[in-house]
């Protein structure tokens, strides 16, 4: 079975096993309070005709109209059946039909007894008058609780039947997105060493490569300035590679507690103006909150690689309001390959014969995007790219 099955079975039966358990639960707790309620329906009529049988002789006339009243009023369809509790032989015999001998125990000692007589419910009362000592059992039906309970019944079965495919659904397409992204990054990772190794792999072979010509036979100081020269420009551009390396290893959260300041974007941008760079802004009072150092890396990445791909021709960078363009009139980027330039290592198939790791662009997305900007980009081979930064 497939890991995205698994999950989605396993999510799947933990939390149907959760609402079943809490449906079964509902159901019983509904069950017992039905019952209760009916149970009390059964007291409030033992008692009503107890009074009714007894009370006649005690009260006057209105006051046993109420206690008829009351009679009519509580659970009409029910079986009443009056006993002596003083004659003892004839009514134990009856009450062993009906009751336990705990049950004619607590009886006898005054309680109400609930109980239950094959599909029926039951209360029994003692009930002490001055004409002597009566016992008062009241059985019915509670087919209206049954109702109730049926249909509680069902309507949990399918609710639990709907929530489990409902869940299974949702279980599935998560399952199926989580592994889907776990494969995603895992590839993502391993294309990420892999390309490290082999950038950083490039300038040692070269710096391994100097020292074994240079250590072939004696040279003139010439040739070994040359050589370290050359050593220490592929040394230079192996401790870039490592900066930028370990600035993408870090997490957000690391990004962002380096410490920031209010920039005034304007004024910040106008460092970067040169000979072949032009600024024009239309306001000096936008600012926003970043760390000085890592937005010079993000914004200088991406002049410098419009410089590098533009041969000759000048870069504009506009500020309006809250976006910054950046455009240049280079070679452009295909557009199989703009929605991927932004992973590390990975350089447009027009780009092969410039020097570059692929990480420059990389860092500058995940710096900008980290201080809420938002950058788009949007180009067209031998015409140029437009690169838009709008910050939030």
């Amino acid at each position: 079975m497939k890991a995205g099955n698994k999950i989605a079975w396993f999510y799947t039966g933990m939390t149907v096993g959760v609402v079943a358990i809490v449906t079964i639960l509902f159901y019983a707790v509904a069950s017992g309070y039905i019952n209760r309620l009916y149970f009390s329906y059964l007291t409030e009529k033992a008692y009503a005709t107890a009074e009714k049988q007894w009370e006649k002789d005690e009260v006057d006339d209105e006051s046993y109209a109420r206690i008829e009243q009351r009679y009519e009023e509580t659970l009409p369809v029910a079986t009443e059946i009056l006993l002596d509790a003083d004659s003892l032989p004839g009514t134990h015999n009856t009450l062993q039909e009906y009751l336990t001998p705990v049950e004619i125990k607590d009886l006898y000692d005054g309680r109400t007894v609930h109980f239950r007589y094959k599909e029926q419910m039951g209360a029994a009362i003692y009930y002490p008058d001055n004409e002597g000592n009566f016992i008062v059992l009241v059985l019915s039906g509670n087919q209206y609780g049954l109702d109730i309970r049926k249909h509680i019944g069902l309507l949990s079965f399918f609710t639990l039947l709907v929530s489990s495919l409902l869940i299974y659904l949702v279980s599935k397409l998560y399952a199926s997105r989580m592994v889907d992204r776990i494969d995603a990054a895992y590839k993502s990772e391993r294309s990420f060493i892999s390309n490290a190794s082999h950038e950083l792999n490039n300038p040692l072979t070269a710096i391994q490569g100097e020292c074994e010509i240079s250590l072939m036979k004696e040279r003139t100081p010439a040739e070994y300035q040359a050589a370290l020269k050359r050593i220490d420009s592929e040394t230079k551009r192996i401790i870039q590679l490592i900066k930028h390396l370990l600035f993408l290893s870090r997490g957000d959260k690391s990004i962002h507690e380096n410490s920031t300041r209010t920039i005034m974007l304007a004024d910040f941008l106008m460092q970067f103006v040169d000979k072949r760079v032009s600024f024009s802004p239309d306001s000096f009072g936008f600012a926003i909150e970043a760390n000085p150092h890592l937005l010079k890396i993000a914004i200088g990445n991406l002049l410098n690689n419009a410089l590098k791909y533009s041969g000759d021709q000048p870069v504009e960078m506009r500020l309006r309001s809250y976006e910054l363009e950046i455009e240049d009139k280079g070679i452009g980027i295909p557009a199989e390959d703009i929605p991927r330039i932004s992973q590390p290592f990975y350089r447009a198939a027009n780009t092969r014969e410039y020097p570059g790791h692929g990480i420059g662009l990389s860092l500058s997305y995940r710096i900008l995007e980290n201080y809420g900007a938002k950058l788009e980009i949007s180009s067209e081979p031998g015409k140029g790219t437009l690169v838009r930064i709008t910050f939030c």
